[in-house]
């Protein structure tokens, strides 16, 4: 068996080969193309082969050329990865040569590698996530523009009228026209990529038992779907909570047991969906369980403590839907 240890770059890949004992067979550098890629592998056959790459921001790539010749290829997680991070000599050729000899030790702190269709998914909803960011950023600048100058808006919020009103008062050259001109140009991409996400939602089965949860529509559903990928990899709700960041982290030493903070390595999109559909659900008129636990725990614990709490009450709720196939509904 053969064990190929890929440390890649943005342009290049160091690639080292061994053998079952460790001994180095081959090591070499070339660029991120298919046709390197192949002419490297050539010599080695997909059935008598394991390979292991970093999870950087051209990992995708490198692994749909990897798939695509049948080769079994693992996903390392390098912020787990201790024996690379410390290394007192660290170089392109060290790091891949480490990676071999954990993939050969079966020590690979694996990344879950999500199927194609759900990482284009993430791909849509991180996109629209990105627009809406930058048209709020582009809202801000406008508004302050608009307060060093002194100019009271007729209106509360940058709607249609209030938008004319800015370019009537506005001269040619002004800046204002430019950054008007770009709020324009986000709202009507964020409009085509939220009605692409609709679109998928209404022939997606898990977003549709999503949605039957009050405070989730089409666009919070896909993020869902798309962050959680395959429900069948988390076994417990447990370990979708921790994965949602739901969970606090936990030390251990002796006899000694301390709970601190929501743990920070998580999805923070999933969190975020999370929690404000709680928000949602705590603070509608109609009562229910949810609603009533909330309360219960913000007189001890405060809002943010109560809300968090909520939120992973939720998280377990999720995935008894998606792993029963079942639509939510208020035991």
């Amino acid at each position: 068996m053969n064990y190929i240890g890929m440390d890649i770059h943005k342009k290049f890949t160091v690639a080292v080969v061994k053998d079952v004992e460790g001994n180095l067979l081959q090591e070499e550098k070339f660029d991120n193309d298919e046709f390197a890629f192949r002419k490297f592998l050539m010599i080695y056959h997909p059935n008598e082969t394991k390979i292991v790459i970093e999870s950087t921001c051209v990992w995708e790539y490198i692994y749909e050329i990897l798939e695509e010749l049948s080769y079994e290829v693992k996903l390392s997680n390098p912020t787990r990865t201790k024996a690379i991070a410390y290394a007192r000599i660290k170089t392109d050729s060290v790091d891949a040569s480490t990676l071999a000899d954990l993939l050969r030790a079966n020590l690979i702190p694996e990344s879950y590698i999500s199927l194609k269709h759900i990482r284009l998914l993430r791909e849509i909803t991180r996109e629209r996530r990105t627009f809406v960011k930058q048209t709020t950023q582009i809202k801000n600048k406008i508004h302050a523009i608009l307060i060093k100058r002194g100019w009271k808006l007729p209106n509360v919020s940058l709607c249609k009228s209030a938008i004319i009103w800015i370019r009537d008062k506005a001269e040619a050259s002004d800046i204002l026209l430019h950054y008007l001109d770009l709020l324009e140009y986000h709202t009507k991409m964020l409009q085509t990529i939220e009605s692409k996400i609709k679109n998928i939602a209404d022939t997606n089965k898990e977003a549709q038992l999503l949605m039957t949860i009050p405070g989730i529509a089409e666009i919070r559903a896909m993020d869902i779907v798309a962050e959680i990928g395959q429900i069948n990899r988390f076994q417990t709700a447990d370990k979708l909570c921790s994965y949602a960041g739901l969970v606090p982290a936990i030390r251990q030493s002796g006899d000694t047991l301390q709970f601190g903070r929501l743990i920070r390595q998580a999805s923070r999109t999933l969190k975020y969906v999370l929690i404000e559909t709680c928000w949602n659900l705590v603070r509608t008129r109609e009562s229910n369980q949810l609603q009533e636990f909330y309360k219960k725990l913000v007189k001890k614990k405060g809002k943010q403590k109560a809300i968090c709490a909520t939120a992973r009450k939720l998280c377990c709720i999720v995935h008894a839907m998606l792993r029963k196939g079942e639509e939510f509904r208020y035991s």
